[in-house]
C-alpha cells in the first residue's frame, strides 16, 4: 500500500458531493422529496437535522462497480457498461426505485461528514465512505487496531477502483 499522509484524505462534505454527483453520477434528491421519505424511517438514518445530501445512485455500471462485479472505473468493462447506461434527471427517477441505492449524508459541523446511511447492498460505496471520514487515531486500545486495518483496507479497495486521488485534499 503506498504511503498516505492520512490527514490529506478527509475530504469535504463539497467533495463528497461532487464525488457522488460528477463521478459516480448520482441524483441529488431534495430533502422535502417524498420518493425517499420511507428510507427516513430506517432506524439507521442520520438524524434529519444533520442531513446535507440525500442521493440517488441508479446508473448499472456505478451498481456493478459499487458490488464488486466491475473492479475499477479505468477497467474496459465500465467504460463499456457506461456507454449504454441510460441517463436520468430527478423527476425521471421514478422508475428505478427499487434497484436504485440510496445515500444519505450527514454532517454535525457543515464541513465534514459525520454520518452516512447506505440504502442497499454497495460494500465498495461502504468503503469510498469510510475512507471520508479519514484514518482513525492511533491508541493501543484493540477495537481501534481492527478500525485502523479496515481503513487501510478500504483505502485499498477505493485506490483498485480508481477514486483514491478524487478523495486527496490537494
Amino acid at each position: 500500500m503506498p504511503e498516505y499522509d492520512f490527514k490529506s484524505i478527509q475530504p469535504t462534505n463539497n467533495v463528497i458531493d461532487q464525488l457522488l454527483v460528477n463521478h459516480l453520477h448520482a441524483i441529488r434528491l431534495n430533502q422535502d422529496d417524498e420518493r425517499w421519505i420511507t428510507i427516513l424511517e430506517d432506524p439507521f438514518v442520520p438524524p434529519i437535522e444533520t442531513i446535507v445530501g440525500v442521493y440517488c445512485v441508479y446508473r448499472k455500471s456505478i451498481l456493478d462497480l459499487l458490488q464488486g462485479r466491475i473492479a475499477s472505473i479505468e477497467s474496459y468493462d465500465f467504460q463499456n457498461a457506461s456507454a449504454n447506461d441510460k441517463l436520468l434527471t430527478a423527476e425521471d427517477v421514478e422508475g428505478v426505485l427499487d434497484m436504485a441505492t440510496f445515500v444519505v449524508i450527514a454532517s454535525e459541523d457543515d464541513t465534514y461528514m459525520s454520518h452516512y446511511f447506505i440504502g442497499s447492498e454497495a460494500e465498495k460505496l461502504n468503503s469510498i465512505l469510510n475512507v471520508c471520514f479519514g484514518h482513525p487515531n492511533l491508541i493501543d486500545d484493540q477495537s481501534m487496531e481492527r478500525s485502523i486495518k479496515r481503513f487501510e483496507q478500504d483505502v485499498l479497495i477505493v485506490e483498485k477502483m480508481g477514486f483514491m486521488k478524487l478523495l486527496r485534499n490537494e
